[in-house]
């Protein structure tokens, strides 16, 4: 008897050191210590409100230096290890200082809201631009309001969004190209079919012999204006565009630099 109530209490130490440890990992780790306690505060409160709105870990991590490891090994890590315990899902922004580096992380569940490169910059594309100005708590609060823009567009469609598809303009330039083309090919098969119609190879056929004489003639030459415009260069895809993916079967995302 003596031996179960000490299995017992062990197992109940045991529990409690986990749940213990799970509670110390806050969802906004600010290792690089770029935030203020006030900034803190706001990002934290905007991190808990999405996560206790859709039962997800919506995380935040900074760190001065990961050493030589990838940004999207590492956030892919950090979701299993770190921040794994949202029912529903789990989602980290990783900010790396040295190498100026971003990479926003899911897991499985996840990777069906924020889905594929799209999903990822419909959230990097409104945070990342903060990161540039040196507003990290900008970022990380536009961060948590487009996860929960993803996650509200989830439960009411039951699916992920994705971007609507552009009009094809190019296929619909194409068709009237062609069609113009077929029309002016019809055309001319009726002309030449036309009995009264006769084609001449010279200009001076058309002209009545004798009703036109050339009397005076005179070229003036006034001047060239020749302007030079310069062929703008093709530009990077903008703040907040993903440029490398750790993406594989359990996790979503992407990243880039800032």
């Amino acid at each position: 008897m003596k031996k179960l109530l000490l299995v017992l209490a062990l197992l109940a130490a045991m529990l409690l050191s986990a749940a213990t440890a799970l509670a110390a990992t806050p969802s906004l780790v600010d290792k690089a210590h770029l935030l203020t306690e006030s900034e803190r505060v706001q990002v934290q409160a905007q991190l808990q409100a999405v996560e206790q709105k859709y039962g997800i870990r919506c995380a935040v991590v900074t760190m001065g230096s990961i050493g030589n490891a990838k940004p999207g090994i590492y956030a892919n890590q950090l979701i299993d290890k770190v921040f794994n315990d949202g029912p529903n899902g789990n989602i980290v922004f990783l900010q790396v200082m040295d190498q100026r580096q971003w990479y926003i992380s899911t897991d499985r569940k996840l990777k069906d809201v924020v889905v594929g490169i799209p999903g990822t910059e419909y959230i990097s594309r409104a945070a990342v631009p903060y990161l540039k100005k040196g507003d990290e708590a900008g970022a990380y609060k536009t961060y948590a309001k487009r996860v929960d823009e993803l996650m509200a567009y989830y439960q009411n469609h039951g699916k992920g969004w994705r971007p609507e598809k552009e009009f094809p303009w190019i296929a619909v330039v194409g068709a009237i190209i062609a069609g113009g083309a077929v029309a002016s090919s019809y055309k001319r098969s009726l002309i030449a079919a036309m009995s009264n119609v006769r084609k001449e190879v010279s200009a001076d056929a058309y002209l009545e012999q004798g009703s036109f004489a050339l009397e005076h003639e005179h070229d003036t030459y006034l001047y060239t204006n020749v302007t030079y415009t310069p062929k703008a260069k093709q530009g990077h895809r903008g703040a907040g565009s993903v440029s490398t993916s750790s993406s594989d079967g359990g996790h979503g995302g992407g990243g880039g630099g800032y």
